[in-house]
Parts: structure tokens; C-alpha cells; sequence
């Protein structure tokens, strides 16, 4: 594990608010110079601990009506029957996370969909029809208080 000085942690707390920052940007609320910053930057990103930039684009204004979390349970438990599940659901666009779980169920996705009717046919055609799937439960999101894959500054 790689321990984050106090300007790294600063730099990665910018940077989760807004990926788009320059370094100059970065520089200038930090109150250090330019280079310096890029060169941290640079090694963040070398590191893996930066693992990736992205825009997060808004569901609704994209026609993106719900996301539902669904719970799966398998019938079988094998690392065989586990890996064709995750290597098979993972290839449909509207499953935008899948996590192997320990617990109650096996697996929890997260699934995008224009509207309810749009989930069920996702539900019925997909998920119920692979091999290995014991039970599925939906649980549609009303409202999001909270969003966010930012990893607060004190846990860092």
C-alpha cells in the first residue's frame, strides 16, 4: 500500500471533485507551483491509485428513468459456476456494477433502465433465463440521498 503524504491526499481530493482540474488549477488552490504538482499527478496515476477519469453523465437528462439494485442467488457456488455468471452478466450495458458478496446473497447489481417496463423485459429475457440463477430479488432506487465514489480525505 502506497502512504499518501498530506499534498498527495490534497491533489486526490480535488481531483474526485472534479477530474477535469488542471494541474495549474490544482497548483493554484493548493498554493504550490505547477510542476511539482504534475509530477505528484503523474505518480498518483502511475501508482494505480488514480485508476481511471471519468464524466458522470446525468441518468435522467440521458432518459435513464430508474436504478434498481438486484440481489442473486445462485444454485451453485463453485469458482467455475461464479466466474461464468460474472463473466456473463458483466457483457450486458444496462448492468453497471456486479459484486461477488459474502452473506444472505451471492451477487448485488446495480441496473439502469429507461422505465419499469424496460427493467421487466431486462428481468425476463436476461437474468431469468441464465443457468444457475436460484433467485432474484429487485429493489428499485425512489430517491438517492447520496451518491458519490469518493473516498473521503480522513480515510485516505
Amino acid at each position: 500500500m502506497h502512504e499518501l503524504d498530506r499534498m498527495e491526499k490534497r491533489i486526490l481530493a480535488l481531483l474526485q471533485k472534479n477530474a477535469s482540474l488542471s494541474s495549474s488549477e490544482i497548483a493554484e488552490r493548493l498554493g504550490s507551483s505547477q510542476s511539482p504538482i504534475w509530477r505528484r499527478i503523474n505518480n498518483l496515476e502511475k501508482s494505480g491509485i488514480i485508476a481511471k477519469k471519468v464524466a458522470l453523465a446525468d441518468n435522467k437528462k440521458l432518459g435513464i428513468g430508474i436504478v434498481v439494485f438486484v440481489r442473486i442467488k445462485m444454485t451453485q457456488h463453485g469458482r467455475q459456476a461464479l466466474s461464468e455468471f460474472e463473466n456473463k452478466i458483466c457483457k450486458f450495458p444496462q448492468v453497471q456494477e456486479c459484486q461477488l458478496l459474502l452473506g444472505e446473497s451471492d451477487f448485488r447489481l446495480r441496473v439502469i433502465a429507461k422505465d419499469l417496463d424496460n427493467y421487466e423485459k431486462f428481468l425476463r429475457e436476461n437474468l431469468m433465463q441464465m443457468n444457475g440463477v436460484r433467485e432474484i430479488v429487485s429493489s428499485v432506487v425512489v430517491r438517492s440521498a447520496k451518491d458519490t465514489r469518493e473516498i473521503p480525505l480522513e480515510l485516505m
